[in-house]
């Protein structure tokens, strides 16, 4: 049953026909490994490294000295593109689970609408009570998802610095809101609505959606450890297999929270029982 779990996770070309998320893949890869091709782009961050280290390293204030220091930040041009093109990176990442994740749960409920309309009928009468709502039209979709992301970018500094701080109550509280933007996306509830709705939804799977998201989090620590060590032998190696497993990773969370939606509004827990499991 686990086994099942894991793959059903991180079987992220499983959706529709294949083609789209197969496309939405290949494309986010090139783009965020294209970053590290970028001729205009300095990674050498030394001489900012050493400036840290020298403000640091003041065991006594020297107004002179923190004045010439705070006046010549060695950041150049090529470490600025850098740094503008990591953040752009984050934004395709994000993008695209938005998109996936949006994908997901609009084939989710046209499969199911298409195979409840192909039962029997003897069954119908059962399984027209499971129906789930209409998929979101595409033009709907596509506004929806340019705001969250633009409404993301926003609040991106904030919420991260507060994590940063409530790093353990911030894991905590993720299997509950983890699913928002899908409430959003798939058209079931407006942008603050969906929020409460999403908690509500969460209650009784709490400890499902958590242990999910831990195999999420576990495979992604193994990511970070194993692949730098790609870089000794060959960087544009490590650089293309660090963007396409990355993206399989943004892209299985973004599968994990469609499937948890779709399974926590359409088969909800009763009398303890689990009728479908994610």
């Amino acid at each position: 049953m686990f086994l099942s779990v894991v793959k059903s996770i991180f079987d992220i070309d499983n959706v529709g026909k294949r083609w789209g998320v197969r496309i939405l893949y290949m494309l986010t890869v090139i783009l965020n490994a294209g970053i590290h091709f970028n001729p205009w782009a300095d990674t050498d961050f030394t001489p900012l490294q050493n400036w840290i280290m020298n403000v640091y390293g003041m065991t006594e204030y020297d107004p002179d000295k923190y004045n010439a220091l705070m006046t010549e930040i060695p950041l150049s041009t090529g470490n600025l593109i850098y740094l503008f093109s990591a953040v752009i990176g984050v934004i395709i990442l994000l993008t695209s689970a938005y998109l996936y994740a949006a994908i997901f749960v609009r084939e989710f409920r046209k499969e199911k609408i298409a195979s409840i309309k192909d039962s029997d009928p003897e069954v119908v009468n059962y399984a027209i009570s499971h129906i789930p709502d209409k998929p979101i039209k595409i033009p709907e979709l596509i506004g929806r998802l340019v705001l969250l992301v633009l409404i993301s970018i926003v609040v991106a500094i904030p919420i991260v610095s507060i994590t940063m701080y409530f790093m353990f109550l911030a894991l905590i509280g993720l299997p509950f809101i983890f699913t928002v933007p899908v409430a959003y996306l798939s058209g079931d509830k407006g942008l603050f609505s969906s929020i409460p709705y999403a908690v509500r939804l969460s209650r009784k799977y709490y400890f499902i959606n958590m242990r999910s998201i831990a195999v999420v989090l576990f495979a992604a620590i193994i990511v970070d450890f194993a692949v730098p060590f790609l870089a000794q032998i060959s960087l544009t190696a490590f650089y293309i297999v660090d963007a396409a497993l990355t993206t399989w990773l943004w892209l299985s969370f973004a599968r994990l929270a469609g499937l948890a939606y779709c399974t926590m509004k359409d088969f909800p827990i009763k009398d303890g029982k689990r009728p479908f499991a994610i």
